[in-house]
């Protein structure tokens, strides 16, 4: 029998026992709290999703262009960075396929007659744009005086070449040649072309260009003056810059209109104005644009602006505005320059959604001092270029190629939607809108006039009369269009049913006629004549060829008072290329002029009649081993 210091000593021994067991315990349970707490901390570190809100801009609230960067910011945010927390971040490229990530930075922006063109009576300068409007003077690759021509083409990206020529018959030649650099850090694209216009004593010539500089994706427009009163000593005398790719521009008197395109990169950086502001300038001193010049419609879908400069005497800049989001699309007449901006509505219905295309158009009035803003209107459809839209007798006329398309709407496994385009063309139309300029209301239209399924592809206005050629284009054919605009309440047209092939260029002609000149449906070029039948349009002289040619419209010649048009064409069957000079004899189109060229770009050919001799020049002209790719012959009929 244990003694009575025994048991005691055994309750002691035990409760010492669980003692140790219990501090073991709390040891292990404090240990497996702490790694807990660890492992959670390193999964919050790890694993938490990045925020994937808009940056805060908040620091720039004071700026007068505060509203408007918050309108960029939600317009151009782009989350850059792939992985969606740190531990993709740190460790992502272990498990990557290539080991080694992309940067896949922003791509550089990608920079686009009349009785009386608007030549002075006493000056030495002589229009040979056949352009859209009287007075209105459009650019283009060459202008003359009474002695020269005078073409701008480039020597690769590293130079401009403003050559000068003589007009003299067969001992014409080039005579002076101007080379242009870019200025350091910069450099021009022979790509995206250049414009030219002479001053209207003849001694000025002004350049527009697009120009990249070397460092950022930036693009800007280039404006560039030089005295060409001595055409064999050229010298340049003035250099602008607007931010924006090259849209086109006008000469009205001794102005300049000035249009650019200006895309805001995702996520600029708001301490740089030049990063997400129109500016205007030269090289190393651009100015902003103030907040009172631009305009933000609240449903601006993209962060582009459409820039509209005025450039005065010596290339100084008398005015500016900018519409955000609006496109490339523009059209000046005598008092206004019409911009547009393309948008679509949608509708819900099922897993589908209906979407219908619209056009708004702002009117901006540069008749006075300044750049006015008149008001803006929004028609159904898309325009296809500048000669869609017509202003006259305070209205404006419109053409539209009207269309919808289904959507279908669908969910994924991270439950975001996506977007399968089911539209198949058939429901394209062509619609014609006549527009208040008071108050940019409805007065008139005409709506889906042409076969079901067909697109517009080429317009002109002439006085009340408008034509429109419509086509299924992957079918080559088309009917041409005469509408009648006389009487508003009471718009009445005719047509010529279904013909091969289609025009993507329309043009009032002689005597009457229009000519079109396009695609035929065996042929790569057709030209064709109609006029207006007694029951309807009739086609009257067809000229048809397989042969490749410029859809450019200012690449053509048209001659109204003789009958004559002319282009560059490559001849497949020959492999030469030449210019074609033809003649509508009243019957027939018939070549009386053809001229065999080194240049195969018919895009950048020009020619021009001269006391009755034709003279083409080829973007080869101005290089000295190619300059006798300047031509001149008689043509016959005309020459004496």
């Amino acid at each position: 029998m244990k003694t009575n210091d025994q048991r005691m000593k055994e309750i002691y021994e035990r409760a010492d026992e669980k003692r140790a067991q219990k501090r073991w315990r709390v040891k292990w349970m404090g240990v497996a709290a702490c790694s807990l707490s660890l492992v959670l901390a390193l999964n919050l570190v790890l694993f938490l999703p990045y925020p994937s809100g808009l940056p805060d801009i908040s620091a720039y609230s004071g700026s007068e262009y505060y509203p408007l960067m918050q309108q960029l910011n939600a317009l151009t945010y782009r989350n850059t960075n792939t992985a969606h927390n740190n531990f993709e971040a740190w460790f992502g490229d272990l498990f990557s396929s290539n080991g080694a990530s992309e940067d896949m930075g922003a791509a550089p922006e990608s920079p686009g007659t009349s009785d009386d063109p608007g030549a002075s009576d006493d000056g030495d300068y002589n229009e040979v744009t056949d352009n859209q409007e009287a007075g209105v003077i459009e650019g283009d690759l060459f202008k003359r005086t009474s002695a020269h021509f005078f073409y701008v083409g480039f020597n690769g990206d590293s130079q401009l070449l403003l050559s000068a020529f003589t007009i003299d018959k067969e001992d014409s030649a080039c005579c002076g040649t101007l080379a242009i650099s870019a200025e350091d850090g910069y450099y021009f694209s022979s790509y995206y072309g250049a414009e030219l216009y002479l001053s209207e004593d003849g001694d000025t010539a002004t350049i527009f260009t697009p120009v990249y500089p070397y460092k950022s994706n930036k693009l800007y427009t280039a404006v560039i003056s030089a005295d060409v009163s001595d055409p064999e000593n050229m010298q340049e005398t003035g250099r602008v810059y607007v931010s924006g790719s090259y849209v086109t521009s006008r000469k009205v008197g001794e102005d300049f209109l000035l249009i650019s395109n200006f895309a805001v990169r995702s996520n600029p950086d708001f301490s740089d104005e030049s990063a997400f502001l129109p500016q205007v300038g030269t090289a190393d001193e651009m100015e902003s644009l103030p907040m009172q010049d631009i305009i933000c419609p609240d449903t601006a879908t993209a962060a582009r602006y459409t820039v509209i400069v005025r450039l005065g005497e010596g290339l100084s800049v008398d005015g500016h505005i900018a519409f955000l989001s609006y496109s490339q699309e523009a059209y000046v007449s005598a008092d206004n320059i019409f911009v547009t901006r393309s948008y679509s509505q949608a509708t819900r219905e099922g897993d589908y959604e209906r979407r219908v295309p619209y056009t708004q158009i702002a009117c901006v009035s540069y008749s006075g001092d300044r750049l006015t803003l008149k008001g803006s209107a929004d028609v159904a459809g898309t325009v296809l270029n500048q000669y869609s839209l017509d202003e006259q007798d305070n209205t404006l006329r419109v053409v539209t190629t009207v269309s919808e398309s289904n959507v279908r709407i669908y969910e994924n496994d991270s439950n975001t939607s996506a977007d399968v385009i089911t539209s198949s063309g058939t429901d394209d139309n062509a619609s014609l809108y006549v527009l208040s300029l008071d108050d940019f209301s409805l007065v008139a239209s005409l709506e889906r006039f042409a076969p079901e399924g067909e697109k517009v592809t080429s317009v002109r206005f002439e006085e009340d009369i408008v034509w429109v050629c419509t086509a299924r284009i992957w079918e080559l054919t088309d009917p041409v269009f005469r509408i009648d605009l006389s009487d508003l309440e009471n718009i009445t047209y005719t047509d010529t049913g279904t013909i091969d092939g289609y025009s993507t260029s329309l043009v009032d002609f002689t005597d009457g006629t229009l000519l079109g000149i396009g695609r035929g449906s065996d042929t790569l070029l057709k030209i064709e004549i109609y006029e207006q039948g007694e029951e309807g349009v009739v086609s009257v002289a067809v000229y048809e060829a397989d042969t490749d040619f410029s859809e450019d419209y200012k690449a053509y010649y048209i001659d109204r008072e003789n009958g004559l048009v002319g282009l560059h064409v490559y001849d497949y069957s020959e492999g030469i290329n030449e210019y074609l000079l033809l003649r509508f004899d009243g019957y027939n189109l018939v070549p009386v002029v053809e001229i065999e060229l080194t240049s195969s770009n018919c895009d950048t050919t020009r020619a021009t009649i001269v006391d009755g001799w034709l003279y083409v020049l080829t973007e080869l002209s101005c290089l000295p081993d190619y300059c006798d790719d300047y031509r001149a012959e008689p043509v016959p009929g005309l020459a004496e």
